[in-house]
């Protein structure tokens, strides 16, 4: 990582963790500014790899998969929108549906790095149980306003905060002769 690279995902990190410090003082608007944020995601995703697809991929072996990836983004982000009235749906969606996906990544991604004794398989396996404790405290409070929102910001913090640490990591330099 170079260290421009760096120094943005360290200031990512640090706005991130900023927004889920202003989410937690303000619980009763939180759900309406997570699902906004959510639909804004996958439009803005969506829209990226359809742009990557005209203008690139569809001249790429395997260039069809950004096109199908890009229209279901930008599907489920227009269904998003058009439900930001249920705005506590959206949210609980969102963190049981995306964080279960990055609990799996994540831990696999780990059982991966030790078996190769990667020494950075502890930060991916960290993340991969703090998601699966934020989606279990989801399940169990289903139903309440509070806690999912706390659960979510913290979930942002812990994670902004093993961004922080994996950026002041030295990466290998390999040189191609």
């Amino acid at each position: 990582m170079s260290k421009t690279k760096r120094i943005w995902t360290i200031i990512k990190a640090l706005f991130a963790i900023q927004g889920a410090v202003l989410l937690m003082l303000v619980p009763s608007y939180a759900f309406d500014i997570i699902a906004l944020g959510a639909c804004i995601y996958l439009l803005g995703y969506g829209s990226k790899y359809l742009l990557y697809y005209l203008t690139h991929a569809q001249h790429m072996v395997g260039g069809k998969w950004f096109l199908l990836l890009g229209l279901i983004l930008f599907d489920v982000g227009v269904l998003a929108t058009t439900l930001l009235n249920q705005a506590k749906i959206i949210t609980l969606i969102f963190i049981l549906g995306i964080h279960s996906v990055i609990a799996l990544l994540g831990l696999i991604r780990a059982a991966g790095n030790r078996k190769d004794h990667n020494p950075g398989w502890k930060v991916d396996f960290v993340q991969g149980i703090i998601a699966i404790c934020q989606i279990t405290l989801c399940l169990i409070y289903i139903r309440s306003d509070i806690i999912p929102v706390y659960s979510y910001c913290i979930y942002a913090i812990c994670s902004s905060i093993l961004t922080i640490v994996s950026a002041f990591k030295k990466s290998a330099i390999v040189y191609v002769q």
